[in-house]
């Protein structure tokens, strides 16, 4: 690699993306730069002539840090990205399901299922085989499916615990053979239906485990129990008589924050045992705060148990010092908030500089409802205005009706609802 590209790099940094072709473990804190080592390490393996383009393969979280890992491994240097497997596991396993869909028992024009499309076929199940949706909720089952697909669990290997899961067992039965006779796909179903594919058909996973020299995994705190046997497999641990290929995990035990996906933190201790990892690299050095909110967050996340472990710091200095309020309820909470920015604003500051973050969607209420009411315009990311939600515009018809029977508009809305 270029001494100009190796210039950019702390330490920590450097020793992450010059290892040798071995599997690693870099435990990466916020902010501190993974992106660029993980770019910075598929660089240094292509220009070192390590692996080809062909013979990588790398797991990103989201389609978007896919393509902006793409985009910026080529500002890097010249390379011809059509041969690279970079992606999500479920682009990724979708891709292989293409290739191979006779080995995966699918047709070759696969249809792929959303959650709302998922949904919708566990509700014809139910309606056609007499089950009732308010004794047993159809987004439970879906839930039930999900959760036992992320485990890699299929329904002919489940032993019902009791009377209330053999009934989610039926619907779990009855919808994989209808998904399966329609000739599609769910998200979990990408991932699983990959993985048996490789473990049943030999000659196929010795080609990829043969050709993926370098497995290189983003956010692996995120992955679960399924996308990890995948990885394994994949990389041929545990086969007789070859070496396991390197795989370069990046994540951190203290952003884990998918375990109602499945998510399972654990996978980052069993991947040090499994693979006979050393000590982890640490990278610490925050580049996206400032000293008193590392100091504060390091002090919290220290009393997580079972955690591997690291220190944020800073060179940008101590900067504002961290102010906490506790308000009596949400309203009161709201207030303060617009309270402050009505300060900033009266100081000087531009309302398009000031970020308000939330933890759920449905904590935005409270604050849209005081930001309106006391005239501060706002603009919501990430989702739908409260107030434009279906939910809430179906809800708020059904009371302007009982208002005023002769609103037309709010009866066109819910005349079919619910």
């Amino acid at each position: 690699m270029s001494s100009d590209l190796i210039a950019n790099l702390n330490e920590q940094q450097k020793a992450a993306v010059t290892l040798p072709e071995v599997s690693s473990l870099i435990l990466a804190g916020v902010g501190s730069g993974k992106t660029s080592v993980l770019i910075s390490r598929i660089a240094f393996l292509l220009e070192h002539r390590l692996c080809t383009p062909a013979e990588l393969f790398a797991v990103t979280f989201t389609n978007k840090a896919a393509r902006e890992m793409m985009t910026r491994l080529q500002a890097k240097m010249p390379l011809n990205t059509r041969a690279m497997w970079v992606g999500t596991f479920h682009g990724l396993c979708n891709r292989m399901l293409r290739l191979h869909h006779e080995a995966a028992g699918l047709p070759a024009a696969f249809a792929i299922l959303d959650m709302s499309d998922q949904l919708g076929a566990i509700k014809r199940i139910m309606k056609a085989n007499n089950i009732n949706e308010e004794v047993l909720p159809a987004r439970k089952i879906q839930n039930y499916i999900n959760k036992q697909k992320e485990e890699g669990i299929r329904a002919k290997d489940i032993k019902p615990y009791g009377f209330g899961e053999r009934d989610l067992l039926r619907v779990y039965e009855i919808y994989e053979k209808v998904i399966n006779r329609e000739g599609a796909v769910d998200f979990g179903e990408l991932i699983l239906r990959t993985y048996e594919m490789l473990l049943n058909n030999e000659p196929i996973r010795q080609h990829y485990q043969d050709r993926f020299k370098f497995i290189l995994v983003d956010e692996f705190q995120d992955t679960n129990k399924l996308q990890y046997k995948f990885l394994k497999l994949l990389a041929g641990h545990g086969e007789e008589g070859r070496k396991p290929n390197a795989v370069f995990a990046v994540g951190d035990d203290d952003q884990s924050i998918y375990a109602f996906r499945g998510a399972n933190v654990g996978n980052m201790k069993d991947f040090i045992r499994d693979f006979t990892i050393g000590e982890p690299i640490r990278l610490e050095q925050n580049y996206r705060s400032q000293g008193n909110i590392l100091d504060a967050a390091n002090y919290l996340i220290s009393n997580n148990s079972d955690r591997l472990g690291k220190n944020l710091w800073t060179q940008s200095g101590k900067g504002d010092l961290i102010r906490v309020f506790k308000a009596g309820d949400e309203a009161e909470e709201a207030a303060f908030v617009v309270d402050n920015i009505k300060d900033f604003v009266r100081n000087g500051e531009d309302l398009r500089e000031i970020a308000i973050l939330y933890r759920s969607n449905a904590q935005s209420r409270a604050l849209e409802t005081e930001l309106t009411r006391r005239g501060v315009k706002y603009t919501v990311y990430g989702g739908l205005r409260f107030f434009d939600r279906a939910e809430i515009k179906n809800a708020l018809a059904y009371l302007r009706l009982a208002e005023n029977t002769a609103d037309d508009s709010a009866f066109m809305r819910v005349v079919n609802l619910p």
